[in-house]
């Protein structure tokens, strides 16, 4: 039985083909990417854990500290957000809230609702309620850009006080490049996963 792929930019439809497993298939019209070619469930459940143990430590362990005149001061996630409360940006602090903490958390939570069945060959409870969710979150969360923020405030805040980056800067970049790396597997190897363990359930 042909697999087909369709755009999610132009609607396209395409018969799925085998690529590198470093590869990406792309589509004919648009030239945007259909679908990668790292299909290993494993390795994306691995990824998916290394991400969440980087977002506990990126929010316990401070990100920077900041030492001037005596006085030393901690820079947390927590603490940039109440701080843009506390200065009257309410809307700054809500999205800086759902960015940087809901949407990461909830991506990763749902990924390993998914991936820890699959990978012990179970059909996920609620898989396609949970694979809809994914999807409507993924774009609210913009971990990457905060990273990029705080390196830029870093290196302007060096000439005014001793700064001495922390562990939660660490959690942040790992979280970073592991969300990153999770864009590079086919996420459609879940949907056919799940398929194929629907189908010897009945």
């Amino acid at each position: 039985m042909r697999e087909l792929a369709i755009c999610m930019y132009c609607d396209t439809v395409h018969e799925r083909i085998d690529v590198p497993v470093r590869g990406v298939a792309r589509c004919t019209n648009c030239r945007r990417p259909l679908y990668h070619g790292n299909t290993d469930l494993g390795a994306m459940l691995a990824v998916t854990i290394t991400a969440t143990l980087a977002f506990v430590v990126a929010n316990t362990f401070p990100l920077i500290t900041l030492t001037s005149g005596g006085f030393q001061t901690e820079a947390t996630l927590w603490r940039a957000i109440t701080a843009s409360y506390v200065q009257d940006l309410p809307a700054v602090a809500v999205a800086l809230a759902v960015t940087l903490i809901v949407a990461p958390l909830f991506e990763l939570g749902l990924l390993l609702l998914v991936l820890v069945p699959l990978c012990l060959r179970t059909r996920p409870l609620g898989f396609t309620t949970i694979m809809r969710l994914m999807h409507v979150m993924r774009p609210w969360r913009m971990v990457e850009v905060f990273l990029l923020g705080v390196v830029v405030a870093v290196v302007k805040l060096a000439g005014l006080a001793e700064t001495v980056p922390g562990w939660g800067l660490f959690g942040v970049a790992v979280m970073t490049l592991a969300l990153a790396s999770l864009a590079s597997f086919d996420r459609g190897m879940m949907w056919r996963r799940a398929d194929e363990l629907g189908k010897l359930a009945r």
